[in-house]
């Protein structure tokens, strides 16, 4: 990789396995929270349904959507579909719906770190990855996940990636963030790995290449041509981490 090239990494689906823990945060969430009610148990079926779902999230709040959509025996079939769903609730709703979320996951860090650590396990290309590259100042993290978060994982992984290249998007753009990335810096050209489509779909400045992870939680559709993303396999993201 050139000198001056930023590499730019999502966190949920590319760097760490979220799944279990967006699932058992959720689930409190929902039930706790909004419902006031709290299961015995979880159907069995319940991860089968909540895997495929899970593609279509952008940000924490979604998850609280996918629970609704599994307990009322609903099926979305595309991102168009749960883009829709999601402007029918409303900004107002969708605000709670993340603060209940970050109010699970805080609480569930809080009484059981190890725990709550277990349920988020790294990629191990790209814990490999990032480890030998810990010090490098190109490397950055741009996530829909609260910063904190991801910075106690890579604590809990004995991984001291630095706070400041650890950038929390909310609801923003992500190519803004990365465009402004570049404008303030030295760099000429970043690469930006994403699991969610829509976040790379919507890249239009030249200075950015765009790869969806092929290991992340991503519809069949979208690797047809139609949707033009170039893929990244996991041996090549470790290759391009250790060209650094």
């Amino acid at each position: 990789m050139k000198q001056k090239t930023l590499l730019i990494l999502d966190f949920d689906g590319v760097v760490c396995d979220s799944l279990p823990e967006t699932l058992a945060s959720s689930w409190l969430a929902y039930y706790r929270f909004i419902k006031n009610e709290m299961p015995n148990e979880m159907p069995v079926d319940f991860r089968r349904k909540f895997h495929a779902l899970r593609p279509f999230i952008r940000s924490g709040e979604d998850y609280i959507v996918m629970q609704e959509l599994i307990a009322g025996g609903k099926s979305i079939s595309s991102q168009k579909e749960f883009d829709d769903l999601i402007a029918g609730i409303g900004p107002e709703q969708m605000a709670e719906n993340k603060e209940v979320f970050y109010q699970a996951r805080t609480e569930l860090l809080s009484s059981d770190r190890d725990a709550w650590l277990s349920l988020n396990p790294l990629f191990p290309h790209m814990e490999r990855g990032i480890r030998k590259q810990l010090g490098k100042k190109q490397l950055y993290i741009l996530s829909t996940k609260k910063k904190e978060f991801i910075a106690e994982i890579f604590h809990g992984n004995d991984m001291k990636f630095p706070v400041d290249n650890i950038i929390y998007s909310g609801s923003g753009c992500k190519q803004q963030i990365i465009t402004s990335l570049l404008d303030e810096a030295e760099y000429s050209h970043a690469v930006f790995i994403d699991d969610q489509i829509s976040h790379l779909l919507d890249v239009t400045d030249s200075r950015i290449d765009v790869r969806l992870a092929e290991w992340g939680y991503i519809q069949q559709e979208w690797l047809s041509g139609a949707f033009r993303v170039p893929l990244i396999t996991a041996w090549e993201t470790e290759q391009l981490l250790g060209s650094l």
